[in-house]
């Protein structure tokens, strides 16, 4: 067995000495548009970290379902916790691993805006002599992207709801993709976007970031082969690392 829920506890002993690092996936509950749900990005870490979980030789833990989403907030439905929570939660799950013998941990993130805290997370398990761990959000996904965008990039460093997400749902997950309802909206960023604190209910009616019509699963299956590849080239280099 590879996924931490399944297991009894007297299993976890011979799990982690035949898989001693694990993998814990983050989502986040917020708006994705009129044609996806509030769950996506939990929805797609889940199947991910099954993905990665499997190729990389992971212990796979359960997905944690919030993140942080300040920027759509104020859509309703959308339910955000704070970097300083993402950072303490994974901190003391990692202290739980340590003590069964689990010798290094991947942070995966389906959600843009977990990667910040993650990162943070890592360094904070540095800093203590923790388990050390790396995240990782979307891996190769600026690459390969170009390769299957047939639509106009909405802003270079939001994927939401658009043409890639979509597509990435209707491989993952197909059935909670509602195509009828989708949309294209190109959101005009003011000029400070950027640089301030801007809430993005202000700049998309939709909550679509591009155009979702352009998806298809063709292309999302392209991007998880990707994605999934990446990351477990990057897994095998730092276990090696770890393991030295």
């Amino acid at each position: 067995m590879t996924r931490w829920l399944d297991l009894a506890w007297p299993e976890v002993e011979a799990a982690v000495a035949e898989r001693p690092f694990a993998l814990l996936p983050f989502g986040a509950v917020e708006e994705h548009g009129p044609h996806l749900p509030l769950g996506t990005d939990v929805f797609a870490a889940d199947a991910l970290a099954g993905l990665i979980s499997e190729r990389a030789g992971l212990l796979e833990l359960p997905t944690m379902p919030y993140g942080q989403v300040w920027s759509l907030e104020h859509f309703d439905g959308s339910l955000s916790v704070s970097d300083d929570t993402l950072i303490h939660l994974v901190t003391d799950v990692a202290r739980g691993l340590e003590r069964v013998g689990v010798r290094g941990l991947v942070l995966l993130s389906a959600h843009l805006g977990n990667a910040a805290a993650l990162k943070k997370a890592t360094r904070a398990l540095e800093e203590s002599g923790g388990l050390p761990a790396i995240a990782l959000t979307y891996p190769g996904l600026s690459a390969v992207a170009g390769e299957v965008r047939e639509s106009p990039e909405s802003h270079p460093s939001i994927m939401h709801a658009d043409e890639l997400e979509t597509s990435i749902m209707l491989a993952l997950d197909p059935h909670r993709v509602r195509m009828e309802r989708a949309v294209s909206e190109y959101p005009d960023y003011p000029g400070h976007f950027d640089v301030a604190a801007v809430r993005w209910h202000t700049v998309s009616e939709s909550g679509v970031f591009g155009d979702a019509t352009a998806a298809t699963a063709a292309k999302g299956d392209v991007i998880v082969e990707r994605v999934v590849a990446t990351a477990a080239a990057l897994i095998s280099d730092w276990k090696a690392e770890v393991s030295a």
